[in-house]
């Protein structure tokens, strides 16, 4: 398959214009297929930029997660953190631009907080008036595959929101189609477009390098188990952080992987293959503990179903360990648990607590599905 051609290229190509004043939404990971990062292809191509602003984790993309990131300048431009005092673009730090150009990559999952930054990116280019320029990506978990069902609007918040399932299907220039036409009726958008993509690609057919869109996010496989294995967070479960392989990984000190193992083999989930383990994280939930867990190796990716997996473990874990097994709190107060704030409100949870069979639980969390395919359906650009 022929290298993807991505919006960066086409746009600093073919659209962009010498002499305005262009802010730039990016981190490290946006980089162009000779590895580049955008910032430094726009300065190579004489377009600045004059204001550069920073998603969770940073311009600099080494901020933790939920950690966050103040303002400052990078080479002389100025940075403005879009995770820090306000996730929503200020109209002083849009004055004086000519355009706003939003570069980053997506993992094609609900919980990824760079959706919200476009969305509120978006929200505040129509008020001010001001151009938004989306130089699409690929969805390195490809286009085909959707799973979950769309959040509420009473369970929304900055991991979930505007009616999205857990894997969208959708590339970052499709879903800002999908949200002006949505929710931003009107706003000036223009999406630059991706060549030689298909829904059906995986990172691996795009011809592209990867650079991690965030710290926990070292490969594409990290994104194609990231939609099931990000519920995990939601738990006293390790997902994997402060590990080489985040979101690959699952267990606790008082896991018997072995057990656990044959517990979730048994379910015969597609695509998937479980090992037995013991690894100690670095960092994050138990830290310097030795765990007792389970390694997930993705053997088919197509087959592969992230939420499903997901589900399973979480259920596993609960019945076979209920007396050390527990949710974790909500941050915020605004929900019992943080996996409810994840799944999209209490009813998977409550699921899981009675132990309904999994069956059930997964048709709790795909809900709604057909239902969403059919409202994305006019915004799909491939």
């Amino acid at each position: 398959m022929a290298r993807t051609t991505i919006g960066l290229e086409r746009f600093l190509a073919l659209r962009a214009r010498r002499g305005l004043r262009y802010g730039l939404v990016t981190n490290q990971a946006a980089v162009a297929p000779d590895g580049r990062p955008a910032w430094r292809a726009f300065a190579d191509a004489g377009l600045g930029p004059a204001r550069l602003f920073g998603p969770e984790h940073g311009f600099l993309g080494s901020a933790a997660d939920a950690a966050p990131v103040p303002d400052g300048r990078f080479r002389g431009i100025p940075v403005r953190s879009l995770y820090g005092e306000s996730a929503k673009p200020t109209p002083e730090s849009l004055d004086g631009l000519d355009a706003l150009v939003f570069d980053l990559q997506d993992v094609g999952c609900r919980y990824y907080t760079y959706l919200y930054t476009l969305a509120y990116a978006m929200e505040a280019c129509a008020e001010a008036g001001l151009p938004l320029i989306v130089l699409d990506r690929p969805n390195p978990v490809g286009g085909l595959a959707v799973e979950g069902g769309p959040i509420a609007p009473e369970a929304s918040s900055f991991v979930g929101g505007y009616g999205l399932p857990h894997r969208h299907g959708m590339t970052v220039g499709e879903f800002a189609l999908y949200l002006r036409g949505e929710y931003y009726p009107g706003a000036p958008v223009e999406v630059v477009g991706l060549d030689g993509w298909e829904r059906r690609s995986l990172w691996d057919d795009t011809g592209l390098p990867w650079s991690p869109p965030s710290p926990a996010m070292p490969t594409p496989a990290a994104a194609l188990a990231y939609p099931g294995a990000c519920l995990l967070e939601g738990t006293n479960l390790s997902e994997g952080r402060g590990t080489a392989r985040p979101f690959d990984l699952v267990g606790a000190p008082w896991i018997d992987g072995e057990r656990l193992r044959e517990e979730l083999a048994a379910l015969g989930l597609p695509g998937v293959v479980f090992s037995s383990l013991y690894f100690r994280p670095s960092s994050s939930k138990y830290a310097g503990e030795d765990c007792g867990g389970a390694l997930l190796s993705v053997v088919d990716p197509r087959a592969f179903r992230s939420l499903d997996c997901g589900v399973a473990v979480v259920r596993t874990a609960k019945a076979l360990w209920p007396g050390e097994f527990e949710w974790k709190r909500d941050w915020e107060g605004l929900a019992p648990s943080f996996f409810d704030r994840l799944a999209g409100g209490p009813a998977l949870r409550e699921a899981v607590d009675r132990l309904a069979p999994l069956d059930e639980c997964l048709a709790l969390a795909y809900a709604g599905r057909d239902d969403f395919m059919a409202r994305r359906e006019p915004y799909l650009l491939y």
